[in-house]
């Protein structure tokens, strides 16, 4: 796990809420303090979706579902206080990243006018092999700095 200090702040921003580029992310959790705290759990509910087919779509929501609405919630004159939003990768881009992996992981917070990214990775069983770690953090790190975010 490694933790990122964004500097560019407002470019972030902008490719986070106005850009596809997170888009193929799922949503683990969304948690926003505003004039209320709002917390937005990821699972797709799939009552809704009636047309849905179970083995189309996963059982979270991509963050491209997701991205125009918590636009909306964080536009305004006045920026929340406080928010983090969890993603993760997809079954796909997990299993070719690192078969002994669940998921990878992008934490992302917003505190007293500081954004950081924060890494994590899940595995199917206990080891002490941290490659996978170590491989995504890397990953991570170069995203960040190719988007010039750091």
């Amino acid at each position: 796990m490694e933790t990122y200090s964004i500097s560019n702040r407002k470019e972030f921003m902008n490719k986070l809420l106005k850009s596809e580029l997170f888009d193929t992310f799922e949503v683990k959790e969304i948690v926003i303090h505003a004039a209320f705290k709002l917390i937005i759990d990821g699972n797709r509910n799939m009552d809704y979706f009636d047309t849905l087919n179970d083995e189309t779509y996963s059982k979270l929501l991509t963050w491209g579902e997701v991205r125009k609405h918590v636009y909306e919630l964080m536009q305004g004159t006045k920026m929340p206080t406080y928010f983090k939003i969890i993603l993760g990768t997809n079954k796909e881009k997990t299993a070719s990243l690192a078969p002994e992996a669940s998921a990878f992981y992008l934490n992302i917070h917003f505190k007293e006018n500081q954004i950081s990214c924060s890494t994590g990775t899940s595995y199917k069983t206990f080891t002490l092999d941290k490659s996978a770690d170590i491989l995504w953090d890397e990953k991570m790190k170069q995203f960040l700095f190719k988007y010039q975010f750091m």
